[in-house]
Parts: structure tokens; C-alpha cells; sequence
């Protein structure tokens, strides 16, 4: 049943304290954020009351309500229509942290603010914001390029018109990949965001495997992601360094151009060659860790992705995807890390059929279905952690589903996107889909029996 949009908005109003105590509003891919004037005048517990909120959180100075991929946007736009809020800036909000019980509102609110100031949480913050803009099209390309390779090996092997078109159109994305990333990137930096695309541009061009630099041959695209971030990065330094410096109606004409040549050059002479080299070695230890590792490796890796997921760290692994898929042509690492989600739907399903709090059975059936399909957040702000033993039993569930995915090899033909049962759409073989098959089954198994046997503290049928 669909969201009552009128409902959300009238309860989160009143507990946010009236329309005139907030003063920032947007939204992710699945939750509402806000922030306020007064912090005394926000009801955390009433926020988590409101229906169909299937969890509440605070990070940084923002308030995070979990209301799920198709609502998050509706909501946001029902509040829009009504009050002139200012936009929120997503920067540095991807590294939540659920209070773990009630009564302890300040301490945990301290202790977050303390936690998420960190350079690298920055960092992981800035990193996210260049890339989570492109999920949706990652999305849609990944699910395009995943069932062609299907077809053409099954339905459509005999025609390669139609294969080659559905090809053409999955790899929309990834053909300008690198410039849509130096856009995004030279903008969170602080640069002219044109700059960065034609960073990209002068990593990228074909003409390049025309050119010697010092005796070396320069090759178009070595280091990919990785290449065009170091250089935004730097070049987003020079562009203000050189701003700050030039005065007058000159500046509009020095500071673009000389920020390209010295940029430019420096890019192909220093910092795209060390690109280069930490793409191979990313690829060739990632490669080394899952044929040695094996089992443990997998174990390890995916057992570990959902408190990465907690502290926002794994906004930071984005950028390696998108590299293994650029060097090796598949991922290996994205299918161990989707066992996560896998474990926590096992957990989430002990939950439901173990207690007997009404309002957290009605959060866990509403987050199930989207957890499922991959989008874990319902399930992990609203149920396993703040429940916490299953959130150890998710983990569980995560390690030896990854065990099993790292030991069978299994690869995804699209850097990342799409996860849950939808990553079988796009996984790069039969076998990668019956191993993945096989790894979910061993997490959702190993997450519901782990959490099982562990119990948990089942709040009393009041609240959840």
C-alpha cells in the first residue's frame, strides 16, 4: 500500500517542531533529511512513531528518516510544494549512525557529532557525492548490459544486430564515465566543474597513443576513475591557488588557461602514470587475495561490508569497482559485498517471526521487500541494529555467504548499482548466477539462524 504522504507530513511536522524549526530539507535514494533552528524542539521518538517511517537517525546536523526508494522523493516534494525550505547539502551526510536506545538521545548525538567530524568520513562524504548522482544510470545500463549478456548466449544468439544495440545502450554511462566523474569531482573539490571534464578529456583522448613523454609512450584511459580523481583533485587546488593571486578581468582568461597546461602536463607526465600503477596493483592484489584467500578472504570481506555500510566508509570502495571493472572486465568484489544484504534479510526474517512487538513486525514486512532487492537501509537503521544482535547475526550471515561467492569465482558484469536478487541480471555467467544463487541461500540461511540462536531483546509491545 502506498505511502499517505498527508499523514507523514503532519507527524514528522509536529515533531520536527513546526515548518518555522526547519530550515533544510531534501532527500536520498530512500530517505527524507532535514535539518532545524532548535534541536530542543525535535522529538526523536515521535519521529520514529510517525507511519510508515521505518527508521530514524542523527548524523552531523541532520535528521535522517528512512521512508524507503519510492517514498523518500515523493515526501520530499509534498513538503517542497508547501513551505520554501532551503535545499539541503548532501555534503558529508553518508555516514549515519542510529541512537541505540532511547534515554540517551544526548550522549549518542555527541558522541555521532564527535565520530563524523573525521577527515576520512570527509573524505568518504566527498567521494559518494561524486558518484551516487550516477546510480540511477548505473542502474539502468547495468540491467540493460546484464540481460543482453544473457540473450546473447541463450535467445538472441543468432542476432547480433539486436545485441549490439542493447550493448550500445548499456553502455551509455560508462562511454562518458570519466568525464561526468572529473565534472563531479572538480565541483566537490571546489573547482570549476568544467575543468574537471576537460581534465578527463585530455586523460582520455585517443590522440594520446600519438604522443611521447620523455621516451614514453602515453596511453589514453590508463588509471581511469582513479586518474581523473587525482587530477581534479590537484587541478581544483591550482584553479584557486591561481585565483586568488590574479586580480582584475585578466583572471577570467589566465586562471582556465594556465590551470590546463600545468595541470594538463603534470597529469601525463606524474600523476596518470601513478594512477596506472595502483589500478594494476589494485586489480592484481584484489585477484591474488580471492584465488589464495579463497573461502577465508570472501568470509572476511563480506562480513565486514555492513559495518563499513554503518559508518559510511563504503562510499569510499566506489571508486575500486568501478577500477576492477576497467581492468579485469568484471567485478568479483561487488557480488561477496552484496552478501551482506542477503544476511540481513535471514536476520530480519528471525526478527519477524520471533517477537512480538506489533509495530516492529509491520517495519520488518515493510523493509523485507526492498531488502530483497538490494536496498538494505530499512532493514539495517530500523531493525538489526538498533536490535543489535541481529545485526551480528546479519554479519554472520554476510561471511560465510561472501566465503562462498569468493570460493566459486563468481563476477558481476557491471561495476556496482544494483544488488539483492536484481544483481542476477547482471552477473557475467551462468555459473557466477548459480554460485550467486547458491552464496544468498548460504547468507539469508546463516544470517536467520545466527540471529536465532542469539535472540535479542524484543522491546516491549508499545514501542519498537
Amino acid at each position: 500500500m502506498p505511502a499517505d504522504l498527508k499523514a507523514m507530513y503532519e507527524g514528522i511536522l509536529a515533531a520536527a517542531g513546526g515548518a518555522e524549526n526547519i530550515t533544510t530539507l531534501g532527500c536520498c535514494m530512500t530517505r527524507l533529511r532535514f535539518t532545524v533552528k532548535d534541536e530542543a524542539l525535535v522529538d526523536p521518538d515521535a519521529l520514529r512513531r510517525v507511519k510508515d517511517v521505518a527508521g530514524y537517525f542523527y548524523s552531523g546536523s541532520q535528521h535522517q528518516l528512512i521512508v524507503g526508494p519510492s517514498t523518500a522523493n515523493k515526501l520530499a516534494a509534498y513538503f517542497n510544494e508547501r513551505h520554501a525550505f532551503a535545499p539541503l547539502n548532501l555534503s558529508g551526510v553518508y555516514m549515519p549512525a542510529p541512537e541505540p536506545s532511547v534515554g540517551e538521545t544526548k550522549e549518542n548525538k555527541a558522541a555521532v557529532r564527535k565520530k563524523y567530524s573525521s577527515r576520512l568520513s570527509r573524505v568518504c562524504a566527498i567521494i559518494g557525492n561524486i558518484f551516487l548522482p550516477l546510480i540511477p544510470a548505473y542502474i539502468g545500463c547495468g540491467l540493460i548490459l546484464g540481460i543482453n549478456n544473457i540473450l546473447s548466449k541463450t535467445l538472441l544468439a543468432g542476432d547480433p544486430n539486436t545485441t549490439g544495440l542493447l550493448a550500445v545502450f548499456g553502455n551509455g554511462i560508462f562511454f562518458y564515465l570519466n568525464a561526468i566523474v572529473g565534472y563531479n569531482a572538480n565541483k566537490e573539490f571546489g573547482g570549476t566543474p568544467s575543468l574537471g571534464v576537460a581534465f578527463a578529456g585530455i586523460l582520455n583522448m585517443a590522440a594520446l597513443a600519438d604522443v611521447t613523454l620523455f621516451g614514453n609512450a602515453l596511453v589514453p584511459g590508463k588509471g581511469g576513475v582513479i586518474a581523473v580523481l587525482l587530477v581534479c583533485w590537484a587541478g581544483s587546488w591550482f584553479e584557486k591557488f591561481l585565483r586568488a593571486r590574479i586580480k582584475g578581468s585578466a583572471e577570467m582568461f589566465i586562471t582556465p588557461t594556465v590551470t590546463i597546461l600545468a595541470v594538463g602536463f603534470v597529469s601525463l607526465a606524474l600523476i596518470q602514470p601513478l594512477a596506472g600503477w595502483l589500478s594494476d596493483q589494485l586489480a592484481v592484489q584484489t585477484q591474488n587475495a580471492l584465488k589464495h584467500g579463497g573461502l577465508l578472504a570472501g568470509a572476511v570481506l563480506g562480513g565486514t561490508f555492513l559495518p563499513l555500510v554503518m559508518l559510511g566508509i563504503h562510499q569510499s570502495l566506489v571508486p575500486i569497482h568501478q577500477q576492477l571493472m576497467n581492468t579485469l572486465g568484471g567485478n568479483p568484489l561487488f557480488p561477496i559485498l552484496c552478501m551482506a544484504g542477503a544476511g540481513q534479510v535471514g536476520a530480519g526474517l528471525a526478527v519477524l517471526w520471533k517477537t512480538k512487538n506489533t509495530r516492529l513486525k509491520t517495519i520488518v514486512k515493510n523493509a523485507l521487500p526492498v531488502g530483497v532487492l538490494g536496498i538494505g537501509e530499512p532493514l539495517i537503521y530500523g531493525v538489526t541494529l538498533p536490535l543489535f544482535k541481529p545485526f551480528i547475526g546479519a554479519c554472520v550471515g554476510a561471511a560465510l555467504g561472501g566465503a562462498v561467492i569468493a570460493a566459486a569465482h563468481v563476477t558481476a558484469a557491471i561495476p556496482f548499482g544494483v544488488s539483492g536478487v536484481v544483481l542476477f541480471l547482471a552477473l557475467s555467467n551462468l555459473h557466477s548466477v548459480l554460485f550467486y544463487a547458491l552464496g544468498f541461500a548460504v547468507a539469508m540461511a546463516g544470517g536467520f539462524v545466527c540471529t536465532w540462536k542469539m535472540g535479542f531483546d524484543d522491546p516491549p509491545n508499545e514501542e519498537a
